[in-house]
């Protein structure tokens, strides 16, 4: 099961987006060609509760009480005619937004907070879309009144780091991705929290952190609600929620997950060659790179030292679309190779019916949700989304 960490100011949304999140996968989504299923039916009837609170006529969700961790678990789940089965399961912690902006240091929740965080998988850090409008406007004090402390908290996970634009309907057709990003990366933190994680290798760490990414969503949709002048967001009269990228940062996270254990199996090759060119010189050049081949410990061993907990065959379905050679430099089983081939091979016809067990599904998931990924990547409205 993977850990991800909600974090943002209150008010940020980081809730309502759970809830529409849930809301538009808890029937199979119709290009991923999966669905998430709640951990309980108390979860599921919650979820259901607030995303009703949210398209409904009446007032916004209250903010997370700020003395609980909400946390939603959800199976992802696909089905094909020899059975359902489970990709994964994902954890999301939802962290209250007032404990941040007012931490009591040496609270048992603190230390709880700074507990989960160092072992969290991912982070989903959220950006108010009204206050990314004050900023773009020329005032951006909620990045040292709010988010410091985030940035603070952020720089001990070394995995993947989401930043959610909420609210995306507020700034759309007036600024872009690109714009928004560039004006986060004047604020000394953010840059430095950024940059930290791009020359990784320079500072010579062990294992690459996890990709940033910087993602715009509307839980709601345009035209759902207006900004009113009392600085609230107000519900437009029978209008109906269109949530805007909301599948994007969950399709983010598994290949993500899956690049970042990949990169750590790399870099561990890497470090086993040059520790082989240093006792071998000269006419035994070519021999080197044999012994370095042979001396590189095993991916899953690997993976299990730096505390990454993805398999070996998810990373062998996501080098299954590179060349064996690259495949073979970190020391994937060729039979895992052989297996993610064929699966590969049998998805690209888009047959789901390939699934006949939870690993299959879980490459049938990572398969698509590149794919998804990859899309949005593409299209030039999101130019500026991958931060590192």
């Amino acid at each position: 099961m993977y850990t991800i960490v909600t974090l943002g100011p209150s008010g940020a949304g980081k809730t309502v987006y759970l809830a529409a999140l849930w809301h538009m996968l808890k029937l199979e989504h119709p290009r991923l060609k999966c669905y998430l299923k709640p951990e309980s039916r108390q979860q599921e009837y919650k979820l259901g509760q607030i995303y009703n609170e949210v398209a409904g006529p009446g007032e916004w969700p209250l903010p997370t009480d700020g003395n609980v961790f909400p946390e939603w678990t959800f199976s992802c789940k696909v089905k094909s005619q020899h059975g359902t089965y489970t990709a994964l399961k994902v954890r999301y912690i939802d962290y209250a937004g007032d404990r941040l902006t007012d931490p009591q240091s040496g609270s048992t929740e603190q230390d709880r907070l700074e507990e989960t965080l160092r072992n969290a998988d991912a982070l989903l850090g959220l950006l108010d879309g009204r206050k990314v409008l004050k900023l773009m406007r020329g005032n951006g004090e909620f990045l040292d009144r709010d988010m410091t402390q985030v940035f603070s908290l952020m720089q001990d996970c070394d995995g993947p780091i989401h930043f959610v634009i909420t609210k995306w309907d507020l700034l759309a057709g007036h600024y872009s991705l690109r714009q928004i990003r560039e004006r986060l990366m004047e604020h000394p933190d953010f840059a430095v929290l950024a940059t930290s994680r791009s020359d990784w290798h320079i500072r010579g760490m062990p294992v690459p952190p996890g990709r940033m990414r910087l993602i715009p969503v509307s839980s709601v949709g345009r035209e759902f609600a207006v900004l009113g002048a009392d600085g609230g967001m107000h519900k437009r009269a029978n209008a109906r929620p269109r949530p805007l990228n909301v599948d994007v940062a969950f399709a983010a996270v598994l290949p993500d997950l899956v690049a970042r254990a990949y990169d750590a199996a790399k870099a561990d090759q890497e470090r086993a060659r040059r520790e082989a060119r240093g006792q071998w010189r000269g006419w035994f050049a070519d021999f080197t790179r044999v012994v370095a081949s042979t001396v590189a410990a095993p991916v899953s061993t690997v993976l299990a030292t730096r505390g990454i907990q993805v398999p070996v065959h998810l990373i062998a379905a996501f080098l299954s679309s590179g060349t064996g050679a690259v495949a073979n430099a970190v020391n994937i089983p060729p039979s895992e190779l052989r297996k993610a081939r064929r699966l590969q091979r049998s998805f690209r016809k888009r047959s789901v019916n390939a699934v006949t067990d939870d690993a299959a599904a879980a490459q049938f998931v990572l398969h698509r949700l590149v794919e998804e990924l990859q899309a949005f990547e593409r299209s030039p409205e999101n130019d500026g989304t991958v931060l590192s």
